[in-house]
């Protein structure tokens, strides 16, 4: 079977058990994405996970780099990595589809202990490519057990494995290699970057964060944004802004108050922030909220 084949096989099998945008399944971690429109652009973050693209088109910006990808595409990401995404084609008749697996460290790490150890650096945090049949294979096997539920408990660890097992054998390894691997710079970056992202209200000191993961601050921006497109400050912005833009849509809370939890002195500054980040005023998603 061709991978085109494949893709649009996988394509029918999540739009049969697609709910709505967002999608979480009964096979762990495995979620589906369906919009039967273009979508403005819209930031987020990118957790470690594969994202296979079975149907329709998207663009994702990272920093200064844009990746387009469309139908049989599939991307590996090895950290929490802040992105603008834009369906860029879907309808009703072709809606846009797409299946992710969250990554789990630990599968990841009890395989590696199987193969020959290699050096992750200089591997991108995030890669898109055609997929190979070695990969939509098992990842169709996995998404098919929702067609037979009862096989789930016994079954999705064993595809996971494999899946997994198949990333670490192909073009993607450096990437994945990276959301374990402790001892190069990347890993040291991962580190600031969960240490912002638990952090993220406080005032960053971007002397001693360098300081606390071994690197000289120079070096410590270098590689900040070379692995995330961003500079150290402006990524605690952005994780500022959609942790606050959740708290903002779920809970309907005030924005004086969100703007002074998330770090910010000045509301207004943080209405300005936002505004340029996301394109609507804090109020508005508040009210977006409440609807």
């Amino acid at each position: 079977m061709q991978a085109s084949e494949a893709t649009t096989d996988l394509a029918r099998v999540a739009a049969r058990h697609a709910a709505g945008v967002e999608t979480p399944t009964a096979v762990p971690r495995i979620t589906i994405w369906r919009h039967f429109r273009p979508t403005r652009p819209t930031p987020a973050v990118f957790e470690p996970k594969v994202y296979l693209l079975l149907q329709g088109t998207k663009r994702l910006t990272i920093g200064a780099r844009t990746l387009e990808y469309g139908a049989g595409d599939y991307s590996v990401s090895s950290l929490s990595l802040p992105f603008t995404g834009q369906v860029t084609q879907a309808s009703e008749a072709a809606p846009y589809l797409g299946v992710e697996l969250r990554l789990e460290p630990a599968a990841i790490s009890e395989l590696l202990l199987a193969l020959a150890e290699a050096d992750a650096d200089g591997a991108p945090a995030i890669a898109v490519s055609p997929a190979p049949a070695e990969v939509t294979a098992p990842l169709g096997r996995l998404l098919a057990l929702l067609d037979t539920p009862a096989d789930i408990p016994v079954m999705a660890p064993l595809l996971e494995r494999e899946l997994i097992y198949r990333l670490l054998r192909g073009p993607m390894a450096g990437t994945l290699r990276q959301v374990v691997q402790s001892r190069t710079r990347f890993a040291q970056v991962r580190t600031a970057v969960a240490w912002i992202c638990a952090h993220a209200e406080e005032t960053l000191r971007v002397e001693r964060l360098a300081a606390s993961v071994g690197m000289s601050v120079t070096s410590f921006h270098r590689h900040f944004r070379a692995v995330t497109g961003y500079s150290p400050l402006a990524y605690q912005r952005r994780i500022r802004l959609l942790a606050a833009r959740h708290q903002l849509a779920s809970d309907g809370a005030r924005v004086t108050a969100v703007a002074l939890e998330a770090g910010y002195a000045s509301p207004s500054q943080f209405s300005r922030e936002y505004k340029r980040m996301f394109g609507v005023a804090p109020a508005y998603d508040v009210r977006a909220g409440q609807s």
